[in-house]
């Protein structure tokens, strides 16, 4: 009988062989790898605005170098869903479309196609999905479906998108709200107040960024890995090099360098004008304060607060922001692409710093 018993035993041993590694990283963390990062995730995210271009782009009915020659100020009704405003508003959006225009700019899951530079009134409501060939200029709390533009989108104060937005160049106003996702090809530039639950450009500034901070530098590789337990403080030196994995909370000193990825199973806090070359990963909070720079991912299981002044990623290198709730103050550059589960509200940089 001992034979049978013994020969389960073993096999049990075997089984369980494989998973000896991750039970000895799951109880002493030691890996500081960060999340992959696609390069096309930008693109990725403008599937939306990419797909409804294209179902414009084969329409053979809309031949926009055509539409634009035609000289009429009539809003073109193609079916019932599908109309074309020619109106052209010259620099004088105050005179308004008609009100058949402002009619199919209400129609439930309608496109709206306009040829030149489009303007909504403000207070307006737009249910259509709207196409500008040009620019395209929201008025102060209208509120619209979804919007794609081939010039420049400028979003009133108190706008509300309740989709997606995307334009080459989009410019966000005070307390607007995008309660889907805002991209561009190009740069999007966020007011105090905004709101927004997914952003993606190459560039995008948070208020006035002439102060924000330099990028850092690109890590040396290959690079010493520290595992630092609960508890550990960081050295005298402000000159950190390598990984660190710490199994706890962990603050850099202000004016720190790091060259190399940090991540924490505690809250994990950038003194002042910290440099980190690398990505900052947490189980928990994520707080940057005044002047940081951070190279690669930052990314948190919790919540993230960026202060005044600071930078995530370059132009080159573009990255991520992951959290469930994102609080960045004015001051602030990001390249790449903002996800967060709750939403992102960027405050003025005098709140957020706590003047």
């Amino acid at each position: 009988m001992a034979y049978p018993a013994l020969l389960l035993i073993s096999v049990l041993l075997i089984m369980c062989l494989p998973f000896i590694p991750a039970l000895q990283e799951w109880l002493r963390p030691t890996d500081v790898a960060p999340l992959p990062v696609r390069r096309n995730e930008i693109n990725n995210l403008r599937y939306f605005a990419d797909s409804f271009r294209l179902t414009i782009a084969a329409m053979p009915v809309i031949d926009l170098p055509k539409l634009r020659s035609i000289q009429t100020e009539r809003t073109v009704s193609i079916s019932d869903k599908l109309h074309v405003v020619h109106q052209r508003l010259d620099g004088d959006a105050g005179k308004g479309y008609p009100p058949a225009t402002l009619k199919v700019l209400r129609q439930k899951n309608g496109i709206v196609i306009f040829i030149h530079d489009a303007w909504l009134p403000p207070d307006s409501h737009s249910q259509a999905d709207l196409f500008a060939a040009a620019d395209l200029l929201v008025g102060d709390g209208a509120s619209l479906r979804a919007c794609s533009a081939q010039g420049v989108i400028t979003l009133g104060a108190d706008t509300v998108v309740h989709r997606w937005i995307d334009a080459p160049c989009i410019h966000v106003g005070s307390n607007a709200a995008i309660d889907g996702r805002i991209t561009a090809l190009k740069e999007i530039n966020f007011c105090a107040g905004s709101r927004f639950v997914r952003a993606g450009a190459p560039l995008m500034h948070f208020g006035d960024t002439s102060t924000a901070a330099a990028p850092s530098p690109q890590a040396p590789s290959p690079r010493m890995r520290h595992v630092l337990d609960d508890g550990a403080q960081q050295s005298a030196a402000l000159d950190q090099p390598g990984d660190y994995v710490v199994r706890g909370p962990y603050r850099i000193r202000p004016g720190s360098s790091v060259s190399g990825n940090i991540k924490t199973y505690g809250d994990l806090q950038l003194g002042e004008h910290s440099r980190i070359a690398g990505s900052l990963v947490s189980n928990k909070d994520i707080v940057l304060e005044r002047g940081c720079s951070v190279l690669g991912p930052v990314i948190s299981q919790n919540d993230i607060v960026i202060g005044p002044d600071c930078r995530i990623g370059t132009p080159e290198a573009a990255t991520t922001v992951i959290c469930r709730k994102l609080t960045i103050a004015t001051g602030c550059t990001v390249h790449g692409v903002i996800t967060t589960q709750d939403g992102a509200t960027v405050m003025p940089a005098e709140i957020s710093h706590g003047r």
